[in-house]
This record gives structure tokens, C-alpha cells and sequence, in this order.
């Protein structure tokens, strides 16, 4: 089995799929109020009943930001602790993977990815020259789109209605489950979130 988790989204999820099929979606608060810290470890334990998830884990991947700093680092910590103490190949799900896919997908070079997270923080993130990811959180609603950007892509809400660029919905845990089989899962990985403060890169 294989356990895919997103801290991103505004509302947290496991998801879990064996033998290529999707065999379990759980939100793991009901709405934006709720604490994950306080969901996390009872929400895995009701899977793990259901689907003896412990046992029968094989790999692991989680979403790594930029997000709300608390999910991230909660996230990541229980990933962590599962990841290390039964030996599990990790994936970190990152934004660049994102926007590798849906570049392929949409025929499109310069992406941008518009993340809405918990407490509606909001983050813009696309490439520069060189493959540089740039990670912009939107404060104020004050934001810059580059020049070169030629399609936005969002989790929750576009970044703005009246904005001329195509842009286009997606879903972490679909374009996970749609490329999973192409990713690089390895033991003793140590999660690195990514954290943005005042527009800075905090790893």
C-alpha cells in the first residue's frame, strides 16, 4: 500500500492506494477551523484499523509546501515518525513536480501554480531562468505575475477572476495518483519542508 499525504490543501488528507487503485480518500479535519495537530493521529488510527495500513505500508509521500508553516511542520513530523521507524521508501511531493506535470499535460512551458492552504494563505510559485523555482506568498492581495508565465494553474480559487491568462484547476492527490508510478521513492530521507516567510526561503 502506499499513503499519500496532503498538508497543503486547506482541508488536509490521507489517501491510500494499492495496486494501483484508490482504495481510501479521508479528509482529515471538516473545515478550515480544525486543527490538524489535533486530527492527525486519530484519523490515522481509524485506517489503519480499516486497512491494517501499518503492516501492509510499502511507500509514503507527502506534500512539502509552500503551505501553512503549522500543517508543514505537523505533517511532517508524522510522516517522519513513520517513515523511520518502519523503514518506508519516502517521496517528497514538491510544487516543481506539480508544474512538471501539468507542463506535459497542457503542452505548456511556463506554468505558474496559485496554492491557496489553510487559514487562506496564499503562495504563487513558477520557474525562472535555469529551472529556478520562485516561491511568492501573497500578502494584501499584492502580487506580480511574470511576463513569461503563459498558463496559472490553482488548487482552490483562481487568483483573480478578471486575470487575461488561461488558468486551470488541479488536485495534489490527482496529479499524484496520475504520476506516482514515474517518481523516486527512497528510505532515510530527512523532510524539508518548504517554509516562506516575508517572501524568503526559510530551509
Amino acid at each position: 500500500m502506499l499513503l499519500f499525504l496532503d498538508v497543503i490543501s486547506s482541508i488536509p488528507e490521507f489517501c491510500v492506494i494499492d495496486d494501483n487503485k484508490v482504495i481510501l480518500q479521508q479528509k482529515i479535519t471538516h473545515d478550515e477551523t480544525d486543527k490538524l495537530s489535533d486530527n492527525i493521529i486519530q484519523s490515522y488510527i481509524e485506517i489503519d484499523k480499516r486497512l491494517n495500513l501499518t503492516k501492509n505500508l510499502k511507500k509514503i509521500s507527502t506534500t512539502i509546501g509552500p503551505g501553512s508553516y503549522t500543517s508543514l511542520r505537523v505533517g511532517s513530523a508524522f510522516i517522519s515518525g513513520l517513515m523511520i521507524s518502519r523503514k518506508i521508501p519516502y517521496h517528497p511531493l514538491s510544487i516543481e513536480d506539480i508544474l512538471n506535470f501539468n507542463s506535459i499535460k497542457y503542452s505548456k512551458k511556463n506554468l505558474a501554480a496559485f496554492i491557496t492552504s489553510s487559514n487562506n494563505q496564499k503562495f504563487l510559485c513558477y520557474k525562472i531562468k535555469d529551472n529556478i523555482m520562485e516561491y511568492y506568498k501573497i500578502e494584501n492581495n499584492k502580487y506580480s505575475i511574470p511576463k513569461h508565465i503563459d498558463l496559472i494553474i490553482f488548487n482552490k480559487t483562481k487568483i483573480n477572476e478578471n486575470n487575461e491568462l488561461e488558468q486551470i484547476r488541479f488536485s495534489f492527490f490527482e496529479d499524484f495518483y496520475n504520476n506516482y508510478n514515474n517518481l523516486t521513492f527512497k528510505k532515510n530521507i530527512i523532510i524539508k519542508p518548504i517554509y516562506i516567510s516575508n517572501n524568503q526561503l526559510l530551509n
